[in-house]
Protein backbone atom coordinates (compact mmCIF):
# COMPACT_ATOMS: atom_id res chain seq x y z
CA UNK A 1 0.00 0.00 0.00
CA UNK A 2 1.16 3.52 -0.68
CA UNK A 3 2.59 4.98 2.47
CA UNK A 4 2.14 8.46 3.78
CA UNK A 5 -0.85 10.73 4.02
CA UNK A 6 0.25 12.68 0.92
CA UNK A 7 0.44 9.52 -1.19
CA UNK A 8 -3.00 8.45 -0.03
CA UNK A 9 -4.44 11.81 -0.99
CA UNK A 10 -2.89 11.69 -4.46
CA UNK A 11 -4.07 8.12 -4.94
CA UNK A 12 -7.60 9.19 -4.05
CA UNK A 13 -7.28 12.25 -6.29
CA UNK A 14 -6.40 10.00 -9.25
CA UNK A 15 -9.49 7.86 -8.66
CA UNK A 16 -11.68 10.95 -8.27
CA UNK A 17 -10.32 12.46 -11.49
CA UNK A 18 -10.99 9.32 -13.50
CA UNK A 19 -14.48 8.86 -12.08
CA UNK A 20 -15.46 12.51 -12.50
CA UNK A 21 -14.20 12.67 -16.07
CA UNK A 22 -16.04 9.56 -17.27
CA UNK A 23 -19.29 10.53 -15.50
CA UNK A 24 -19.03 14.04 -16.95
CA UNK A 25 -19.06 12.77 -20.51
CA UNK A 26 -22.37 10.97 -20.00
CA UNK A 27 -24.12 14.37 -19.87
CA UNK A 28 -21.71 17.02 -21.16
CA UNK A 29 -22.54 16.17 -24.78
CA UNK A 30 -26.29 16.74 -24.44
CA UNK A 31 -26.16 20.53 -24.79
CA UNK A 32 -23.77 20.29 -27.74
CA UNK A 33 -25.92 17.96 -29.88
CA UNK A 34 -27.83 20.77 -31.69
CA UNK A 35 -24.53 22.50 -32.49
CA UNK A 36 -22.96 19.27 -33.74
CA UNK A 37 -26.03 18.52 -35.86
CA UNK A 38 -26.06 22.00 -37.35
CA UNK A 39 -22.34 22.02 -38.12
CA UNK A 40 -22.30 18.57 -39.71
CA UNK A 41 -25.53 19.33 -41.55
CA UNK A 42 -24.05 22.45 -43.08
CA UNK A 43 -21.10 20.32 -44.15
CA UNK A 44 -23.44 18.00 -46.02
CA UNK A 45 -23.46 15.07 -43.62
CA UNK A 46 -26.46 13.08 -42.42
CA UNK A 47 -27.45 14.26 -38.94
CA UNK A 48 -30.66 12.26 -38.54
CA UNK A 49 -28.94 9.97 -36.02
CA UNK A 50 -27.05 12.63 -34.06
CA UNK A 51 -28.73 11.40 -30.85
CA UNK A 52 -26.57 8.27 -31.16
CA UNK A 53 -23.60 10.43 -30.10
CA UNK A 54 -25.17 10.46 -26.64
CA UNK A 55 -26.90 7.07 -26.66
CA UNK A 56 -24.00 4.89 -27.83
CA UNK A 57 -21.82 6.11 -24.94
CA UNK A 58 -24.46 5.12 -22.39
CA UNK A 59 -24.97 1.74 -24.05
CA UNK A 60 -21.28 0.82 -24.12
CA UNK A 61 -20.79 2.09 -20.57
CA UNK A 62 -23.69 0.13 -19.10
CA UNK A 63 -23.44 -3.11 -21.03
CA UNK A 64 -19.80 -3.92 -20.31
CA UNK A 65 -19.16 -2.66 -16.76
CA UNK A 66 -19.57 -6.12 -15.23
CA UNK A 67 -17.25 -7.61 -17.85
CA UNK A 68 -14.51 -5.11 -16.98
CA UNK A 69 -14.98 -5.74 -13.26
CA UNK A 70 -14.42 -9.45 -13.91
CA UNK A 71 -11.35 -8.75 -16.01
CA UNK A 72 -10.01 -6.55 -13.21
CA UNK A 73 -10.29 -9.35 -10.66
CA UNK A 74 -8.22 -11.57 -12.98
CA UNK A 75 -5.44 -9.26 -14.20
CA UNK A 76 -5.48 -6.43 -11.65
CA UNK A 77 -7.61 -3.36 -10.96
CA UNK A 78 -4.85 -0.88 -11.74
CA UNK A 79 -4.21 -2.30 -15.21
CA UNK A 80 -7.86 -2.12 -16.22
CA UNK A 81 -8.33 1.34 -14.68
CA UNK A 82 -5.30 2.81 -16.46
CA UNK A 83 -6.17 1.13 -19.75
CA UNK A 84 -9.66 2.59 -19.50
CA UNK A 85 -8.36 6.10 -18.87
CA UNK A 86 -5.94 5.75 -21.81
CA UNK A 87 -8.66 4.51 -24.19
CA UNK A 88 -11.00 7.24 -22.98
CA UNK A 89 -8.40 10.00 -23.43
CA UNK A 90 -7.23 8.92 -26.89
CA UNK A 91 -10.79 8.54 -28.18
CA UNK A 92 -11.65 11.98 -26.71
CA UNK A 93 -8.77 13.51 -28.65
CA UNK A 94 -9.89 11.83 -31.87
CA UNK A 95 -13.52 12.91 -31.43
CA UNK A 96 -12.37 16.48 -30.88
CA UNK A 97 -10.32 16.34 -34.08
CA UNK A 98 -13.46 15.27 -35.95
CA UNK A 99 -14.70 18.81 -35.41
CA UNK A 100 -11.92 20.09 -37.64
CA UNK A 101 -11.77 17.28 -40.23
CA UNK A 102 -14.95 17.44 -42.30
CA UNK A 103 -14.34 14.12 -44.05
CA UNK A 104 -14.75 12.12 -40.84
CA UNK A 105 -18.33 13.22 -40.16
CA UNK A 106 -21.00 11.90 -37.82
CA UNK A 107 -20.41 8.18 -38.31
CA UNK A 108 -16.80 8.47 -37.15
CA UNK A 109 -17.90 10.42 -34.07
CA UNK A 110 -20.47 7.75 -33.17
CA UNK A 111 -17.92 4.93 -33.53
CA UNK A 112 -15.37 6.83 -31.44
CA UNK A 113 -18.01 7.59 -28.79
CA UNK A 114 -18.62 3.83 -28.55
CA UNK A 115 -14.90 3.30 -27.93
CA UNK A 116 -14.93 6.15 -25.42
CA UNK A 117 -17.82 4.48 -23.60
CA UNK A 118 -15.88 1.23 -23.38
CA UNK A 119 -12.92 3.08 -21.86
CA UNK A 120 -15.22 4.85 -19.41
CA UNK A 121 -16.68 1.52 -18.31
CA UNK A 122 -13.21 0.07 -17.72
CA UNK A 123 -12.14 2.85 -15.38
CA UNK A 124 -15.50 3.35 -13.69
CA UNK A 125 -15.87 -0.35 -12.90
CA UNK A 126 -12.57 -0.33 -11.00
CA UNK A 127 -12.78 2.90 -8.99
CA UNK A 128 -14.63 1.66 -5.90
CA UNK A 129 -12.68 -1.60 -5.79
CA UNK A 130 -9.40 0.32 -5.88
CA UNK A 131 -10.43 2.36 -2.84
CA UNK A 132 -10.64 -0.90 -0.85
CA UNK A 133 -7.26 -2.11 -2.09
CA UNK A 134 -5.11 1.03 -2.33
CA UNK A 135 -6.24 3.06 0.67
CA UNK A 136 -6.00 2.29 4.41
CA UNK A 137 -9.11 1.10 6.31
CA UNK A 138 -9.38 4.23 8.47
CA UNK A 139 -10.17 6.46 5.46
CA UNK A 140 -12.01 4.02 3.19
CA UNK A 141 -15.44 5.32 4.12
CA UNK A 142 -14.46 8.89 3.35
CA UNK A 143 -12.67 7.84 0.17
CA UNK A 144 -15.56 5.70 -1.07
CA UNK A 145 -17.81 8.67 -0.45
CA UNK A 146 -15.51 11.00 -2.39
CA UNK A 147 -15.33 8.68 -5.41
CA UNK A 148 -19.07 8.12 -5.30
CA UNK A 149 -19.73 11.85 -5.17
CA UNK A 150 -17.33 12.39 -8.06
CA UNK A 151 -19.64 10.27 -10.23
CA UNK A 152 -22.67 12.27 -9.11
CA UNK A 153 -20.92 15.63 -9.49
CA UNK A 154 -19.68 14.72 -12.97
CA UNK A 155 -23.24 13.96 -14.04
CA UNK A 156 -24.44 17.24 -12.50
CA UNK A 157 -21.70 19.47 -13.95
CA UNK A 158 -21.96 18.00 -17.46
CA UNK A 159 -24.68 20.21 -19.00
CA UNK A 160 -23.33 23.42 -17.47
CA UNK A 161 -19.71 22.83 -18.48
CA UNK A 162 -20.82 21.60 -21.89
CA UNK A 163 -22.74 24.83 -22.45
CA UNK A 164 -19.70 26.95 -21.59
CA UNK A 165 -17.24 24.98 -23.75
CA UNK A 166 -19.63 24.80 -26.70
CA UNK A 167 -19.59 28.61 -26.89
CA UNK A 168 -15.93 28.19 -27.93
CA UNK A 169 -16.38 25.08 -30.11
CA UNK A 170 -18.04 21.73 -29.39
CA UNK A 171 -14.72 19.91 -29.85
CA UNK A 172 -13.47 21.36 -26.56
CA UNK A 173 -15.92 19.25 -24.55
CA UNK A 174 -13.74 16.32 -25.69
CA UNK A 175 -10.35 18.02 -25.74
CA UNK A 176 -10.70 18.88 -22.05
CA UNK A 177 -10.48 15.16 -21.23
CA UNK A 178 -6.97 14.79 -22.63
CA UNK A 179 -4.96 16.75 -20.02
CA UNK A 180 -7.16 15.35 -17.23
CA UNK A 181 -6.52 11.83 -18.49
CA UNK A 182 -2.76 12.40 -18.69
CA UNK A 183 -2.66 13.71 -15.11
CA UNK A 184 -4.69 10.72 -13.93
CA UNK A 185 -2.37 8.21 -15.66
CA UNK A 186 0.72 9.94 -14.25
CA UNK A 187 -0.67 9.78 -10.71
CA UNK A 188 -1.54 6.10 -11.15
CA UNK A 189 1.96 5.23 -12.34
CA UNK A 190 3.59 7.28 -9.59
CA UNK A 191 1.46 6.44 -6.54
CA UNK A 192 -0.55 3.25 -7.12
CA UNK A 193 2.11 0.71 -6.16
CA UNK A 194 0.17 -1.82 -4.10
CA UNK A 195 0.64 -5.51 -4.95
CA UNK A 196 -2.91 -6.68 -5.63
CA UNK A 197 -3.90 -10.14 -4.46
CA UNK A 198 -4.89 -11.82 -7.69
CA UNK A 199 -6.50 -15.27 -7.77
CA UNK A 200 -4.05 -18.14 -8.26
CA UNK A 201 -6.27 -19.70 -10.91
CA UNK A 202 -7.10 -17.31 -13.74
CA UNK A 203 -9.52 -19.16 -15.95
CA UNK A 204 -11.06 -17.83 -19.12
CA UNK A 205 -13.86 -15.29 -19.18
CA UNK A 206 -17.48 -16.36 -18.90
CA UNK A 207 -18.30 -15.75 -22.60
CA UNK A 208 -21.91 -17.04 -22.45
CA UNK A 209 -22.48 -14.83 -19.40
CA UNK A 210 -21.14 -11.81 -21.30
CA UNK A 211 -23.42 -12.60 -24.25
CA UNK A 212 -26.50 -13.00 -22.05
CA UNK A 213 -25.66 -9.84 -20.12
CA UNK A 214 -25.39 -7.93 -23.39
CA UNK A 215 -28.66 -9.51 -24.57
CA UNK A 216 -30.35 -8.17 -21.42
CA UNK A 217 -28.72 -4.77 -20.96
CA UNK A 218 -28.55 -3.49 -24.55
CA UNK A 219 -32.30 -3.66 -25.32
CA UNK A 220 -33.13 -2.43 -21.78
CA UNK A 221 -30.97 0.70 -21.96
CA UNK A 222 -31.96 1.33 -25.58
CA UNK A 223 -35.67 0.98 -24.72
CA UNK A 224 -35.39 3.37 -21.79
CA UNK A 225 -33.66 5.98 -23.95
CA UNK A 226 -35.88 5.83 -27.07
CA UNK A 227 -39.15 4.47 -25.67
CA UNK A 228 -40.86 7.87 -25.70
CA UNK A 229 -39.99 8.35 -29.38
CA UNK A 230 -40.86 4.88 -30.68
CA UNK A 231 -43.80 4.33 -28.31
CA UNK A 232 -43.56 2.37 -25.07
CA UNK A 233 -46.03 -0.25 -26.33
CA UNK A 234 -45.13 -0.14 -30.02
CA UNK A 235 -44.08 -3.31 -31.84
CA UNK A 236 -40.44 -2.24 -31.66
CA UNK A 237 -40.74 -1.43 -27.97
CA UNK A 238 -42.39 -4.76 -27.13
CA UNK A 239 -39.73 -6.60 -29.15
CA UNK A 240 -36.98 -4.89 -27.15
CA UNK A 241 -38.69 -5.85 -23.89
CA UNK A 242 -39.08 -9.45 -25.05
CA UNK A 243 -35.40 -9.75 -25.94
CA UNK A 244 -34.49 -8.16 -22.61
CA UNK A 245 -36.58 -10.62 -20.57
CA UNK A 246 -35.26 -13.60 -22.52
CA UNK A 247 -31.71 -12.37 -21.95
CA UNK A 248 -32.40 -11.88 -18.23
CA UNK A 249 -33.79 -15.41 -17.94
CA UNK A 250 -30.85 -16.96 -19.75
CA UNK A 251 -28.40 -14.94 -17.65
CA UNK A 252 -30.01 -16.05 -14.39
CA UNK A 253 -30.05 -19.69 -15.54
CA UNK A 254 -26.45 -19.67 -16.73
CA UNK A 255 -24.91 -17.71 -13.87
CA UNK A 256 -26.89 -19.51 -11.22
CA UNK A 257 -26.20 -23.12 -12.17
CA UNK A 258 -23.99 -23.52 -15.23
CA UNK A 259 -21.07 -21.08 -15.20
CA UNK A 260 -17.83 -22.41 -13.69
CA UNK A 261 -16.47 -18.88 -13.10
CA UNK A 262 -19.56 -16.64 -13.18
CA UNK A 263 -19.48 -13.13 -14.57
CA UNK A 264 -21.76 -12.07 -11.70
CA UNK A 265 -21.12 -13.06 -8.11
CA UNK A 266 -24.38 -14.77 -7.17
CA UNK A 267 -23.33 -14.61 -3.52
CA UNK A 268 -23.44 -10.81 -3.70
CA UNK A 269 -26.78 -10.85 -5.52
CA UNK A 270 -28.21 -13.09 -2.78
CA UNK A 271 -26.70 -11.04 0.08
CA UNK A 272 -29.71 -8.97 1.28
CA UNK A 273 -27.70 -5.98 2.51
CA UNK A 274 -25.71 -5.68 -0.72
CA UNK A 275 -28.84 -6.08 -2.84
CA UNK A 276 -30.82 -3.51 -0.84
CA UNK A 277 -27.94 -1.04 -0.88
CA UNK A 278 -27.68 -1.26 -4.64
CA UNK A 279 -31.44 -0.88 -5.06
CA UNK A 280 -31.23 2.35 -3.04
CA UNK A 281 -28.35 3.59 -5.21
CA UNK A 282 -30.27 2.71 -8.39
CA UNK A 283 -33.45 4.44 -7.22
CA UNK A 284 -31.67 7.61 -6.09
CA UNK A 285 -29.65 7.82 -9.31
CA UNK A 286 -32.95 7.52 -11.19
CA UNK A 287 -34.40 10.53 -9.35
CA UNK A 288 -31.14 12.46 -9.70
CA UNK A 289 -30.61 11.85 -13.42
CA UNK A 290 -34.23 12.57 -14.27
CA UNK A 291 -34.14 15.88 -12.41
CA UNK A 292 -30.81 16.83 -14.01
CA UNK A 293 -32.44 16.41 -17.41
CA UNK A 294 -35.34 18.73 -16.57
CA UNK A 295 -33.75 21.44 -14.41
CA UNK A 296 -31.86 23.21 -17.25
CA UNK A 297 -35.12 23.44 -19.22
CA UNK A 298 -36.93 24.93 -16.23
CA UNK A 299 -34.21 27.49 -15.58
CA UNK A 300 -33.93 28.48 -19.24
CA UNK A 301 -37.49 28.39 -20.57
CA UNK A 302 -39.48 29.26 -17.42
CA UNK A 303 -37.02 31.42 -15.47
CA UNK A 304 -35.27 32.87 -18.53
CA UNK A 305 -31.65 32.29 -17.47
CA UNK A 306 -28.81 32.02 -19.98
CA UNK A 307 -26.72 28.85 -20.27
CA UNK A 308 -23.82 30.12 -18.16
CA UNK A 309 -26.23 31.52 -15.55
CA UNK A 310 -28.21 28.34 -15.03
CA UNK A 311 -24.98 26.37 -15.08
CA UNK A 312 -23.81 28.34 -12.05
CA UNK A 313 -27.20 27.91 -10.36
CA UNK A 314 -27.06 24.13 -10.75
CA UNK A 315 -23.76 24.07 -8.89
CA UNK A 316 -25.83 24.53 -5.70
CA UNK A 317 -26.80 20.87 -6.04
CA UNK A 318 -23.17 19.76 -6.20
CA UNK A 319 -22.29 22.04 -3.28
CA UNK A 320 -24.91 20.22 -1.23
CA UNK A 321 -23.37 16.87 -2.16
CA UNK A 322 -19.86 18.03 -1.35
CA UNK A 323 -20.98 19.47 1.98
CA UNK A 324 -22.77 16.34 3.21
CA UNK A 325 -21.10 13.40 1.48
CA UNK A 326 -17.52 13.64 2.80
CA UNK A 327 -18.84 14.51 6.27
CA UNK A 328 -21.03 11.41 6.23
CA UNK A 329 -18.05 9.33 5.13
CA UNK A 330 -15.82 10.64 7.92
CA UNK A 331 -18.44 10.04 10.61
CA UNK A 332 -19.14 6.55 9.25
CA UNK A 333 -15.41 5.79 9.37
CA UNK A 334 -15.40 6.63 13.11
CA UNK A 335 -18.72 5.09 14.14
CA UNK A 336 -19.20 2.29 11.62
CA UNK A 337 -22.85 3.36 11.25
CA UNK A 338 -23.70 3.82 7.57
CA UNK A 339 -27.39 3.00 7.82
CA UNK A 340 -28.30 6.28 9.50
CA UNK A 341 -26.95 8.26 6.54
CA UNK A 342 -28.80 6.11 4.03
CA UNK A 343 -32.08 6.67 5.89
CA UNK A 344 -31.61 10.37 6.65
CA UNK A 345 -30.17 11.12 3.21
CA UNK A 346 -33.08 9.59 1.33
CA UNK A 347 -35.53 11.56 3.49
CA UNK A 348 -33.66 14.86 3.00
CA UNK A 349 -33.44 14.15 -0.74
CA UNK A 350 -37.22 13.66 -0.84
CA UNK A 351 -37.62 16.99 0.95
CA UNK A 352 -35.51 18.67 -1.73
CA UNK A 353 -37.67 17.26 -4.52
CA UNK A 354 -40.78 18.29 -2.56
CA UNK A 355 -39.49 21.86 -2.45
CA UNK A 356 -38.86 21.69 -6.21
CA UNK A 357 -42.52 20.84 -6.80
CA UNK A 358 -43.31 24.51 -6.06
CA UNK A 359 -41.04 25.87 -8.80
CA UNK A 360 -42.87 28.23 -11.17
CA UNK A 361 -42.12 31.36 -13.21
CA UNK A 362 -42.17 33.58 -10.08
CA UNK A 363 -39.96 31.43 -7.83
CA UNK A 364 -37.19 33.46 -6.18
CA UNK A 365 -33.57 32.54 -6.89
CA UNK A 366 -32.80 31.96 -3.20
CA UNK A 367 -35.54 29.32 -3.00
CA UNK A 368 -34.27 27.55 -6.12
CA UNK A 369 -30.74 27.47 -4.69
CA UNK A 370 -31.98 26.20 -1.32
CA UNK A 371 -34.07 23.42 -2.89
CA UNK A 372 -31.15 22.29 -5.04
CA UNK A 373 -28.79 22.38 -2.07
CA UNK A 374 -31.17 20.32 0.09
CA UNK A 375 -31.67 17.74 -2.66
CA UNK A 376 -27.91 17.51 -3.22
CA UNK A 377 -27.18 17.21 0.50
CA UNK A 378 -29.63 14.33 0.78
CA UNK A 379 -28.14 12.59 -2.23
CA UNK A 380 -24.63 13.00 -0.85
CA UNK A 381 -25.53 11.44 2.50
CA UNK A 382 -27.61 8.61 1.08
CA UNK A 383 -25.32 7.55 -1.74
CA UNK A 384 -22.21 7.62 0.45
CA UNK A 385 -24.04 5.79 3.24
CA UNK A 386 -25.41 3.00 1.04
CA UNK A 387 -22.21 2.51 -0.96
CA UNK A 388 -20.10 2.26 2.20
CA UNK A 389 -22.70 -0.03 3.75
CA UNK A 390 -22.54 -2.54 0.90
CA UNK A 391 -18.76 -2.87 1.20
CA UNK A 392 -19.17 -4.12 4.78
CA UNK A 393 -20.73 -7.35 3.49
CA UNK A 394 -18.15 -8.54 0.96
CA UNK A 395 -15.40 -11.12 1.12
CA UNK A 396 -11.79 -10.58 0.18
CA UNK A 397 -11.44 -10.53 -3.60
CA UNK A 398 -15.05 -9.40 -4.21
CA UNK A 399 -14.21 -5.69 -4.39
CA UNK A 400 -14.18 -5.73 -8.19
CA UNK A 401 -17.45 -7.65 -8.38
CA UNK A 402 -19.20 -5.18 -6.09
CA UNK A 403 -17.69 -2.14 -7.84
CA UNK A 404 -18.98 -3.36 -11.19
CA UNK A 405 -22.36 -4.33 -9.77
CA UNK A 406 -22.82 -0.95 -8.06
CA UNK A 407 -21.92 0.98 -11.20
CA UNK A 408 -24.26 -1.16 -13.30
CA UNK A 409 -27.14 -0.39 -10.92
CA UNK A 410 -26.24 3.31 -11.05
CA UNK A 411 -26.23 3.50 -14.83
CA UNK A 412 -29.43 1.48 -15.19
CA UNK A 413 -31.09 3.73 -12.62
CA UNK A 414 -29.95 6.86 -14.42
CA UNK A 415 -31.37 5.65 -17.74
CA UNK A 416 -34.65 4.65 -16.11
CA UNK A 417 -34.95 7.96 -14.27
CA UNK A 418 -34.40 10.01 -17.41
CA UNK A 419 -37.02 7.95 -19.24
CA UNK A 420 -39.63 8.08 -16.47
CA UNK A 421 -39.37 11.76 -15.50
CA UNK A 422 -39.13 12.87 -19.13
CA UNK A 423 -42.24 10.82 -19.99
CA UNK A 424 -44.16 12.33 -17.06
CA UNK A 425 -43.06 15.83 -18.07
CA UNK A 426 -43.99 15.40 -21.73
CA UNK A 427 -47.36 13.82 -20.94
CA UNK A 428 -48.22 16.67 -18.57
CA UNK A 429 -47.35 19.54 -20.89
CA UNK A 430 -49.14 17.94 -23.84
CA UNK A 431 -52.26 17.69 -21.70
CA UNK A 432 -52.04 21.34 -20.56
CA UNK A 433 -53.92 23.91 -22.63
CA UNK A 434 -52.20 27.16 -21.60
CA UNK A 435 -49.43 29.25 -23.13
CA UNK A 436 -45.72 29.26 -22.34
CA UNK A 437 -44.09 29.46 -19.84
CA UNK A 438 -47.14 28.47 -17.79
CA UNK A 439 -47.58 25.42 -20.00
CA UNK A 440 -44.31 23.94 -18.78
CA UNK A 441 -44.83 24.42 -15.04
CA UNK A 442 -47.34 21.55 -14.51
CA UNK A 443 -44.97 19.19 -16.29
CA UNK A 444 -42.09 20.07 -13.97
CA UNK A 445 -44.36 19.84 -10.92
CA UNK A 446 -45.63 16.37 -11.84
CA UNK A 447 -42.13 15.12 -12.69
CA UNK A 448 -40.69 16.34 -9.38
CA UNK A 449 -43.63 14.74 -7.55
CA UNK A 450 -42.61 11.43 -9.10
CA UNK A 451 -39.04 12.14 -7.92
CA UNK A 452 -40.41 12.56 -4.38
CA UNK A 453 -42.07 9.14 -4.63
CA UNK A 454 -38.85 7.60 -5.94
CA UNK A 455 -36.81 9.12 -3.08
CA UNK A 456 -39.37 7.89 -0.53
CA UNK A 457 -39.07 4.40 -2.03
CA UNK A 458 -35.33 4.63 -1.35
CA UNK A 459 -36.14 5.71 2.22
CA UNK A 460 -38.40 2.68 2.69
CA UNK A 461 -35.67 0.29 1.52
CA UNK A 462 -33.05 2.11 3.64
CA UNK A 463 -35.15 1.42 6.74
CA UNK A 464 -34.59 -2.31 6.16
CA UNK A 465 -30.79 -2.03 6.27
CA UNK A 466 -28.93 -3.32 9.30
CA UNK A 467 -25.48 -2.37 10.56
CA UNK A 468 -22.71 -4.85 11.22
CA UNK A 469 -19.76 -4.50 13.54
CA UNK A 470 -17.67 -6.65 11.26
CA UNK A 471 -15.49 -5.34 8.50
CA UNK A 472 -15.08 -7.37 5.39
CA UNK A 473 -16.85 -10.70 5.60
CA UNK A 474 -14.30 -13.48 5.29
CA UNK A 475 -16.06 -16.81 5.09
Amino acid sequence: MSTGNGSNKLTLFALILGTFMTALDATIVSVALPTIAQELGEAGHDTSNVSWVLLIYTLMLCCFILLWSKVGTKIGYKKVFMAGIAVFSVSSLMIGLCGFIEELGLNAIIVLRAVQGLGAGMSMSMSLAMVSVYLPPEIRGTSTGAVTLAASAGTAFGPALGGVLTTIHWSYIFFINVPIGLICIFLCIRYLNTDERLPESRGGLDIPGVAFMLMMMFPLIYYLNVGLDIGWTSNEGLLLLTVMFVGAGLLAWWEGSRAKDPLISMRLIKEPQVCRSNIIVMVLFAAMAGSYLLLPYYLEFVQGYETIEYGLILIANSVGMMASGPLAGRIADRTGDCRVFAVAGALVCALGFFMMMFFDQDTALWYILLALFVMGAGLGMAIVGTTNHSFKFIRQGEEGHLSGLTNTFRQAGSSAGVAVLNAVFMTSILAAAVTLPEKLVPGFRHAFFVAVIIAMAAFAVAMTLRNTDEGTVTE
